[in-house]
């Protein structure tokens, strides 16, 4: 596998599992040599076929952030390739470290998504206690939503899980021994919502980063 592959799957798999970035990756070569391709053929690659695949599977607007990022990267190796930027969408490596032990730090997490735009209700729940805003939402979505997590914890771990829920989006993940949901409207920037909740992490037994 070439640098630009693992990259590549490297940045898929903060939106899907690993499985299905390889096969995304793999559909988009449709049977190219990866070692042939320049960097202006993985430019084309990841803006055209790969994009094309990634929209069929989730409503995303554009490339998510971390392969917006390494277009761009690999467009600097070739001078004359022009990438679209998507000014919505802000690539960064940084990562929201949060301590779920302290009540002030998951309900500041909870809080912030809460604000993004588009976001109708979030969901934290940990061994160390449960944080929501549910907006117009009742407390029976909080039995909803463990009970979805539960299942995909007993078929194998998860990445993430995306489905169309009522009116709503709903992105769940799994944080530490809980869960992290948000729902949101059909037209919130979703690329933006999956690479945020990607980036966010637990401090193990509440030790300081």
């Amino acid at each position: 596998m070439s640098e630009t592959e693992r990259k590549i799957i490297e940045a898929l798999s903060q939106v899907v599992s690993p499985q299905a970035a390889q096969n995304l990756l793999q559909r988009a070569l449709a049977g190219r040599a990866s070692g042939s391709l320049k960097p202006h053929d993985w430019v084309e690659l990841l803006q055209g076929p790969l994009q094309r695949g990634l929209s069929a599977i989730l409503p995303l607007k554009g490339l998510p952030p971390s392969l917006q990022s390494l277009a761009h990267q690999l467009a600097a190796q070739a001078p004359n390739v022009a990438v679209a930027r998507e000014p919505t969408l802000e690539a960064t490596d940084s990562r929201e470290y949060v301590d779920l032990q302290k009540a002030s730090e998951r309900q500041a997490l909870v809080l912030g998504l809460a604000r993004s735009e588009g976001v109708l209700a979030v969901v934290l729940d940990s061994i160390h206690g449960q944080e929501y805003r549910l907006g117009g939402y009742s407390e029976s979505l909080l039995g909803f939503l463990s009970t979805i997590h539960r299942l995909l914890d007993r078929k194998g771990s998860y990445r993430v899980f995306y489905t169309v829920f009522r009116e709503a989006q709903l992105v769940l993940r799994p944080l530490e021994r809980g869960y992290l949901a948000v729902l949101t409207r059909d037209e919130a920037n979703l690329g933006q919502l999956l690479y945020r909740m990607s980036r966010i992490e637990a401090i193990p037994n509440g030790a300081k980063q």
